[in-house]
């Protein structure tokens, strides 16, 4: 059963191989364009297909758990909104968003260290809708995006749609490995490649849970502006810390203008609610709602309301710290799972995150993860192939695991499952030779 479901999996990402020109004629190919040629499904989504079979732990979706929305709340809020305030409510409303919301998030931005004007704060269809913007506001064909090996896919989907040239730079323990980007800027602008945006997600980063350090946040914002790039800094996991010290965001750290902050509520309010914001110097927001117009003409009045109400009513602090409380639990238990359950093996390892909803599992150099997956489906486990978050094809040895939505007896399960694949995986498998 689970071949045959691995193998069509397997074949719903052939596009990984074949690239584009794959697509058989049916007299209507001819009107696509070359963009929707070129575009290829997610993987991400493809594989939440197969992790909803019956019976399987998946570690596989970065999905927030249900049990953490304010749902009550959020009832009796929409309840309101649409019998009592509906001409606001079911109306529509500007592209920037809802004056409450905007001066609501303001506040909450002002915690963090940034301070911005409400003509600096545009609400999207939660962030992913800000990468899409961000894409098409800066991007021509060819133009040269730097990304972090690995970084998020829906980042590499965004910009890859526009057609940009993207640049992946290792990732480190403590962030970007900056030497290699500042080799990258000047060859992509030699090779042709006008160098426009640096997208990177300083804390808790999808998938690796890496966070940067202050010092590479400073040097990052001296590149920019000497190459003069934008930096795009996405922030959806900054709030989720469970330990050490938080480290200021590379916004605060721009004196010239030239970061733009993405930020969802995806994470830490309610995921179906697609809110989201962007926010920067205005002279760079203005010319991203031109773009927003062309989208959607306005995100949701309705969600924006139940939002903005949300942060002035209730405590939105209390809120936070409960979902901190709630995934520090069940990342200590991956944890804890991995040191008791995975075998002993040399080239395996893993991260140890200070916040996020995720894992990076590195094995061994000769395993590969996407040839496992079809074992671990068997075994009733799933897991997110590295591959596809590496924008050079590399990473075929390595895996993402989010520990966010199983319950902590399903996770210590689940990793106990996922140690005996890799066991059965590298039995399998000829040793590796030895130089």
């Amino acid at each position: 059963m689970w071949g045959k479901k691995a193998r069509a999996w397997r074949r719903e990402l052939s596009w990984n191989r074949k690239g584009p020109g794959n697509m058989r004629g049916d007299g209507m190919d001819s009107l696509f364009s070359q963009r929707v040629k070129r575009a290829r499904r997610s993987v991400i989504r493809e594989l939440l297909k197969l992790a909803e079979e019956p019976g399987i732990i998946s570690f596989a979706g970065g999905i927030p758990d249900p049990e953490t929305f304010p749902r009550e709340a959020l009832a009796q809020l929409a309840a309101d909104e649409i019998l009592n305030n509906y001409r606001k409510s079911l109306q529509y409303t500007t592209t920037e968003g809802k004056r409450p919301l905007r001066a609501a998030l303001i506040r909450w931005f002002s915690q963090q260290g940034l301070h911005y004007e409400l003509d600096q704060v545009v609400i999207t269809s939660a962030s992913q809708q800000g990468l899409d913007l961000v894409a098409k506001t800066f991007l021509d064909p060819g133009d040269a995006v730097f990304l972090s090996l690995p970084t998020y896919l829906g980042a590499i989907q965004a910009f890859r749609a526009m057609e940009g040239e993207l640049v992946g730079i290792p990732l480190l323990e403590d962030g970007m490995d900056l030497d290699a980007l500042e080799e990258a800027i000047p060859r992509a602008r030699k090779a042709g490649h006008p160098p426009k945006l640096i997208y990177v997600v300083p804390d808790f980063q999808n998938p690796s849970g890496v966070t940067w350090s202050l010092e590479k946040r400073r040097r990052l914002v001296e590149i920019a502006s000497r190459e003069n790039l934008v930096i795009v800094e996405d922030m959806p996991y900054r709030s989720l810390r469970f330990s050490g010290t938080p480290v200021p965001p590379v916004a605060e750290l721009d004196e010239e203008g030239r970061v733009l902050v993405l930020f969802t509520f995806s994470k830490v309010l309610a995921a179906g609610l697609r809110l989201g914001a962007l926010a920067g110097p205005k002279r760079l927001v203005e010319k991203v709602v031109v773009m927003k117009q062309a989208a959607d003409l306005c995100t949701s009045s309705l969600t924006q309301r139940l939002a903005a109400r949300f942060l002035l009513e209730h405590d939105f602090s209390q809120h936070i710290q409960n979902l901190c409380h709630r995934y520090r639990e069940k990342r200590d238990a991956m944890l804890e799972a991995l040191e008791q359950y995975m075998p002993e093996v040399e080239g395996l390892s893993w991260t140890r995150p200070e916040g996020g909803l995720f894992l990076w599992l590195r094995l061994p150099e000769h395993v590969d993860t996407e040839r496992m997956l079809p074992r671990a489906l068997k075994h009733k486990v799933a897991y997110v192939i590295g591959t596809p978050f590496f924008v050079d094809g590399s990473g075929h040895n390595t895996m993402r695991l989010s520990f966010s939505l199983p319950t902590v007896e399903e996770i210590r399960e689940g990793v106990r499952r996922l140690g005996q694949v890799l066991e059965e995986e590298l039995a399998s498998l000829p040793s590796p030779q030895r130089g």
